[in-house]
């Protein structure tokens, strides 16, 4: 038989235990070859916990089929629906665990010779919705003077509605963007969210959502939508009292909030990482997820995003209150 005709066979059985002892008396190959066995077994059983800690303890082999079973996982992981109510120790671990496969995954493409670049900015951006959604939960959970970190957080997510669940990205941007006093584009998060919701009971889906408050935002128009909602129905229905409310008060324009883009000065949604008139694209603040406007002759974004994940940075503090809440 060949090298894994038998960890074939015990992958079969499902024996992962014995599975993993045999590969790991092959060395390197054996472990890469469980690796992709267990994950895969995982994926198809859509236990993607699991597969993310195994992924994590024996490491991310690279080649194109196994990029694409990495990606599968966090994207399944990153996009699944839960009720507002689930414990943040039910699924923050997890979501921690996948940035730090993501991160390792990523960090050892970019240093491999011939790799897709589609593929590495796909990795990429799969990072940035795990590191952001973690940053994100801690500054929640914190309160405080982290509100206003989290609202800008929570409206840097809205540009990951794609792969996040849409209809809880835009509820949680419009919460924290009522909480800080952003009442105008609180307005137009929980319009949207409300929207979404509508789309998830109707037969024709999201085709009847219009995207003219988004227009000229690279916020996605593709949205993840799950079998059920983030919201039950009667806090769904308070949702829509305080909209129909907002909506008649004057003082309160639906629209989104805007900054100057730095290069043409185009007034640009602030969570934009794309300027629509001169289609200048800006790297997210490894901190807040927002554009980080022109280079200020320090370390370019992608250096401080590697050393803030390595440790090289004297983030310690930072570090402590953020990775190990």
């Amino acid at each position: 038989g060949g090298v894994g005709d038998d960890l074939k066979e015990l992958a079969q059985r499902g024996d992962w235990e014995r599975c993993r002892e045999q590969a790991e008396k092959r060395g390197q190959e054996g472990l890469e070859q469980y690796v992709i066995l267990h994950g895969s077994a995982l994926l198809k059983a859509n236990d993607l916990e699991t597969a993310v800690h195994v992924f994590n303890l024996y490491g991310t082999p690279l080649s194109a089929s196994n990029i694409s079973l990495y990606k599968q996982v966090a994207k399944e992981l990153l996009g699944k629906g839960r009720a507002a109510s689930t414990q943040e120790s039910q699924w923050l671990p997890a979501v921690e665990e996948c940035r730090e496969v993501l991160f390792k995954l990523w960090a050892a493409m970019k240093g491999a010779a011939g790799q897709d670049a589609n593929e590495i900015k796909e990795v990429e951006r799969l990072l940035h919705v795990a590191h952001y959604e973690s940053l994100h939960a801690v500054c929640k959970s914190k309160g405080g003077v982290y509100a206003e970190m989290q609202q800008r957080l929570a409206t840097a997510l809205i540009r990951y509605c794609d792969v996040l669940p849409a209809d809880r990205v835009f509820y949680e941007a419009g919460q924290a963007c009522k909480a800080a006093g952003k009442l105008n584009q609180a307005f137009v998060f929980t319009n949207r969210f409300l929207d979404i919701c509508d789309a998830m009971e109707e037969a024709e889906g999201t085709s009847m959502i219009e995207n003219t408050d988004f227009e000229n935002t690279d916020v996605p128009f593709d949205f993840n939508i799950q079998d059920r909602t983030f919201l039950g129905e009667k806090e769904r229905d308070e949702v829509r009292d305080w909209v129909l409310t907002l909506s008649v008060d004057n003082k309160v324009e639906p629209v989104l909030s805007t900054r100057a883009c730095h290069k043409c000065n185009t007034q640009i949604f602030e969570g934009s990482l794309l300027c629509s008139s001169c289609n200048v694209r800006f790297k997210p603040c490894v901190v807040t997820g927002m554009p980080v406007g022109r280079g200020r002759g320090e370390l370019a974004a992608e250096e401080v995003f590697v050393n803030f994940h390595s440790g090289a940075f004297n983030f310690k503090d930072y570090v402590e209150f953020t990775l190990k809440p």
